[in-house]
């Protein structure tokens, strides 16, 4: 077993846009945002656990399937020169949601850190502890800093951590 600190990185937002709007209709549909991919790096190589966790309510609200939300992954892995992440969590339920399935409360959902205790369970598997006291959780929504608050680990602003503002 080897103890290794979590970059937790929400998706949408933070590490990923959709070049139609606010929401992507395909897997074609993202991009990147272009600072991202070194500074990810520059984390994964001072011995971080890369982890992206993303509430996906779209399924919730039959906006798209758990199929395209898969797609959707991994087009945004492929998206980089090599895939930085060690795991990808997701929560596809919203309360008030259409399809029934997922259409209510979910402690993965941020901002309950259901979806960090997942990377918590995934990585025990690959032998690794996740030291969540010097881990860190960077997204661009309310509900992302209130997960971080909940988990009690460090937030960053997408924005100020991928240097966003300046493009």
């Amino acid at each position: 077993m080897k103890v290794m600190p979590a970059l937790c990185l929400d998706l949408d937002g933070t590490i990923r846009y959709s070049k139609r709007g606010i929401y992507a209709k395909k897997p074609e549909d993202y991009a990147i945002f272009p600072t991202v991919e070194e500074i990810i790096w520059d984390f994964k190589k001072k011995g971080f656990l890369i982890c992206g966790v993303t509430n996906q309510g779209g399924v919730a609200f039959g906006h798209k399937t758990p199929k395209d939300n898969e797609r959707e992954l991994e087009f945004t892995r492929s998206l980089f020169e090599k895939d930085p992440f060690d795991m990808i969590q997701y929560a596809y339920c919203m309360e008030g949601g259409k399809i029934f399935e997922y259409s209510y409360r979910s402690l993965l959902r941020k901002p309950y850190i259901g979806m960090l205790v997942k990377c918590e369970i995934e990585a025990k598997k690959q032998e690794i502890i996740i030291d969540w006291n010097k881990s860190i959780l960077v997204g661009d929504m309310e509900t992302d800093k209130l997960c971080a608050e909940n988990a009690k680990i460090k937030f960053f602003w997408a924005k100020d951590f991928f240097h966003l503002e300046d493009i």
